[in-house]
């Protein structure tokens, strides 16, 4: 298939980090023997992380032919209420602007177009698919749509109802399409999100540590995302406080206190590094509140750790009660009793450690993407944008 991807994050040289998981997909489908090309608008403001993109480059796919990157610029507002007016409608407009212009003369035409995001892209998506008449499809991955924010949910639902069909990371975010933008259940298909087991493995934890500068004989606690009330830091950070032989190893960007004598590592890290880290670890802890489909996790159970999140459904589609302990993300002495019952008991660790690894082998990132092209080849057999 030809697949027109639009994405308002894809990683760029200045810009590495946010959108890792966008490419890692694309990629992944372009594996599979598909021609993929990527509109990724780029704000003419980012000019302040650093240089900004060419406007078009090639990018090498192991395994697949080339993925074509196309960046177009355009006028960033930020996203943010204003009185009665958010101005994330005005950055809506240049970014589907660009994307449209930049869609429209790819050539050979695409027999598909997938937005990854409600907004800004998913949009797009749908207006790319009406004016070309191929299909188009939305990929919905945040959790609390909180894209739909500058809009409402009521334009949100006219807005996309154009789209063909809409990929769900999981049962939480299908339900919530059915129910606050009215999508009809035919039109939506679930498909968690992937990790590459190649790299994401089992490791040898005693030189992973010498590797990376961490203690050889604490018990570490791994957590990857932003330092945030969401994700449960605070909770783990307190869960932790005054354990001996406990430390943290703390894999994103936010506020933490300099010279932590709980903290073993603390800041962000190439994506290409994350394994190591994770495979240092004893346990992965993210007790988060709310989530779309977490890759962290995925990834933390692939490098055999066993894993301790959140009660609630919103975690039920890639762990289970042989990977993970759930437990309540606002009580910090839950979390403390988890990470001491792993602690205290190396047979469970390593029996929750196997049934990760088989786990995340049935999340395959190859293989999710074989499942997701047979998936839009049924759509785009099924013709172009309904009405």
């Amino acid at each position: 298939m030809r697949i027109a991807f639009i994405a308002g994050n894809y990683p760029t040289a200045s810009r590495p980090g946010p959108g890792t998981f966008v490419r890692q997909f694309v990629r992944a489908m372009a594996r599979q023997g598909n021609d993929c090309a990527v509109v990724g608008p780029v704000s003419v403001f980012d000019r302040r992380f650093g240089p900004l993109p060419p406007a078009c480059a090639d990018e090498h796919v192991d395994g697949g032919p080339a993925v074509v990157v196309h960046r177009p610029r355009y006028v960033s507002f930020s996203s943010r209420r204003l009185g009665g007016f958010h101005t994330g409608r005005w950055t809506h407009a240049g970014f589907v602007r660009s994307a449209l212009a930049a869609v429209e003369c790819l050539s050979p035409r695409p027999d598909l177009v997938y937005g990854h995001f409600l907004y800004p892209a998913g949009h797009a998506a749908v207006l790319a698919g009406r004016r070309l008449g191929v299909p188009s499809v939305a990929g919905v991955g945040e959790g609390e749509f909180w894209t739909v924010e500058p809009f409402g949910f009521a334009r949100a639902a006219r807005d996309l109802a154009d789209a063909t069909a809409f990929l769900a990371v999981s049962t939480c975010i299908r339900e919530a399409l059915e129910a606050r933008l009215n999508v009809p259940a035919r039109k939506i298909e679930v498909f968690p999100n992937g990790v590459d087991t190649a790299r994401f493995r089992p490791g040898d934890r005693p030189a992973l540590r010498r590797k990376r500068g961490l203690p050889a004989e604490a018990f570490l606690v791994g957590f990857a995302g932003p330092f945030i009330a969401q994700k449960g830091y605070p909770e783990l950070v307190r869960a932790v406080a005054g354990l001996p032989d406990v430390r943290l190893v703390l894999l994103g960007r936010g506020t933490h206190p300099a010279g932590d004598p709980q903290t073993a590592f603390c800041g962000t890290v190439p994506h290409d590094d994350m394994a190591d880290y994770l495979g240092a670890c004893d346990v992965f802890v993210l007790p988060t509140r709310i989530e779309g489909s977490c890759n962290s996790v995925i990834e933390a159970m692939a490098c055999g750790l066993p894993v301790i999140t959140a009660s609630g459904r919103h975690m039920d589609d890639i762990v289970d009660d042989g990977t993970a302990l759930r437990v309540d993300p606002a009580d910090a002495g839950a979390i403390r009793a988890a990470i001491l019952a792993l602690r205290d008991d190396p047979d469970r660790r390593r029996r929750m450690a196997a049934a990760g690894v088989a786990k995340a082998k049935t999340l395959e990132l190859n293989e999710r993407a074989r499942r997701v092209t047979a998936w839009l080849e049924s759509v785009a057999a099924a013709g172009g944008a309904e009405s």
